[in-house]
């Protein structure tokens, strides 16, 4: 196809899957309007806790529950300090929350699309994922939540964007700027499991290989990776860790949060329980009409 023709075909695709995850965000909305009476509210203890510690924020407290305490009960100090902001927009800051979730969703329901893109999918394959993404009903849920699960996803799906990019020009023998490692970093200040996805991007840059003198069909080898990059990415990170880590630990004692245990979960194990990994995959094949019932059958037949 003409590259003329493609990129409208393209920006097409996207609008309409855009305005799809806007009806069914819209559509949860609406429906919880109706069943609380336009009374606004969030499904979570955290979510309100959030606001507690970003209502402070917003008035010169710090981050802190009780004014003037200052705590490390937050794992999402990029979450709180986002909602702090919404505190100097008039109106309800429950709308306001919901709606930044709601934006938060679009761009991530569209960042799928340009990953899927980046990955060598096809329009209709990219279009089938981030129709998935926006009808997997707990994300469309969490975008109402006021929790940070659409912020994290939108910066975890963009890092990889930018990690796929600068693998591609390495490839070719270029030096690209690890700009990914600086967005995975403030992915870990959204939610403490972008460090995983750091750590392995980190991993990845060094997982280079080409062809032995350049001749198809020749063996592939190692190729020591150019070591500034590295370097610049690694500076990049630690500029958008450093100061949370600081505060943590001068704060708590400790370089680590005090609810990060409590984001562990199974995961404080070597291996995650049966129970755990059934979770995980409920996410994603209950909560799409399709798969739905092959999960059951699946479960049945196996369980």
């Amino acid at each position: 196809m003409p590259p003329s023709t493609e990129t409208p075909r393209r920006s097409r695709a996207r609008l309409w899957l855009l305005a799809a995850a806007l009806l069914v965000c819209l559509s949860y909305l609406a429906a919880e309007a109706f069943v609380l009476s336009f009374d606004l509210g969030f499904p979570l203890d955290d979510s309100w806790i959030h606001l507690q510690f970003a209502r402070n924020l917003a008035a010169g407290r710090g981050l802190s529950y009780n004014a003037g305490e200052l705590v490390t009960g937050s794992t999402s100090p990029l979450w709180t300090a986002l909602l702090s902001l919404l505190f100097l927009l008039p109106g309800n800051v429950v709308l306001w929350t919901k709606l930044l979730g709601i934006a938060l969703h679009l761009a991530a329901v569209d960042a799928t699309w340009r990953l899927a893109r980046e990955l060598g999918l096809g329009r209709g394959l990219a279009t089938l994922a981030a129709g998935l993404t926006l009808a997997t009903s707990w994300l469309a849920w969490s975008a109402l939540s006021g929790m940070e699960v659409p912020l994290f996803i939108l910066l975890a799906l963009q890092g990889m964007i930018l990690h796929l990019r600068e693998r591609r020009v390495l490839r070719e023998g270029r030096e690209a700027p690890p700009l990914a490692a600086g967005v995975l970093a403030v992915a870990a200040l959204a939610r403490p499991e972008g460090l995983a996805l750091l750590a392995l991007s980190f991993l990845d840059r060094l997982l280079v290989f080409e062809r032995g003198g350049g001749e198809e069909g020749a063996p592939l080898r190692w190729r020591r990776p150019a070591l500034r990059p590295l370097l610049v990415g690694a500076a990049l990170a630690a500029c958008a860790l450093i100061g949370p880590v600081l505060f943590y630990r001068l704060a708590g004692g400790s370089f680590l949060p005090t609810t990060f245990a409590a984001k562990q979960g199974a995961l404080r194990h070597k291996l995650p329980d049966l129970q755990y990994v059934y979770v995980v995959l409920g996410i994603f094949f209950r909560q799409q009409l399709f798969f739905q019932s092959q999960f059951q059958q699946f479960l049945r037949f196996h369980c």
